[in-house]
């Protein structure tokens, strides 16, 4: 059996993202979410309580003129007082954490102490082939790979004991267009994730949906290298 986690990125982003989400989860394969803390819809994730299926951790998002260590701390502090507990999992906003080598020193110490997976640190697979941005120089859109063919292409890469897939699904409103060049693509992200084809393609390919806290009943997800 493999396991497969589809996480949708950037919760608090915006009220219309936050929607997409949740209609990703309750309707779709999303089975956990990240949330960035300081933004403008964070607050909403006090209510991602009433989804039991979801687990819900920090999109850690550094700060360029803050000292890395204080604002991980402030961060995971604002993420307990808004969700209510520890975050069940960890990544980061735009940057891997080893494009920093103390912020991965860091998050590396993280997960050694609470038993907490961080992204792209540990033994799951991490797939970023669902989403629409190129991760050239060039940084250009490609929505052929948030059509149904792209997410089928990225769940064939689940071929590792445990697997996450990387979404941004949401709706765009007026305040999304205006703070990110990532915005209506997010609807045709939510579009392939709601499609009733999907749960059996899954199914099809001797996959288990599962979010981070399922996980630990059926593997190690030690976050160690």
């Amino acid at each position: 059996m493999k396991y497969l986690i589809i996480n949708a990125d950037d919760f608090g982003y915006s009220y219309s993202v936050n929607k997409g989400i949740i209609e990703g989860h309750l309707d779709g394969i999303i089975t956990s979410t990240t949330v960035l803390v300081d933004a403008n819809a964070a607050h909403e994730a006090k209510n991602l309580k009433d989804y039991p299926n979801l687990s819900v951790g920090l999109h850690f998002n550094p700060k360029p003129d803050e000292d890395l260590e204080t604002e991980f701390k402030r961060q995971l502090e604002l993420f307990e007082s808004i969700v209510g507990h520890k975050p069940d999992s960890i990544d980061t906003h735009k940057s891997p954490p080893s494009d920093k080598e103390n912020m991965e020193m860091m998050l590396r110490k993280y997960t050694k102490e609470q038993n907490t997976p961080v992204r792209k640190l540990g033994k799951v697979k991490f797939i970023r082939s669902f989403f629409g941005l190129n991760i050239d120089v060039t940084g250009s859109l490609d929505e052929t790979k948030v059509t149904v063919k792209g997410l089928k292409n990225a769940i064939d890469e689940a071929t590792d004991n445990v697997n996450e897939i990387m979404t941004h699904s949401g709706y765009c409103d007026d305040y999304l267009l205006s703070k990110s060049s990532y915005n209506v693509t997010r609807e045709k992200e939510l579009k392939s994730i709601l499609d009733p084809r999907i749960k059996p393609y899954i199914a099809s390919r001797g996959i288990k949906l599962v979010n981070w806290v399922q996980l630990k009943n059926f593997v190690s997800i030690d976050s160690t290298p």
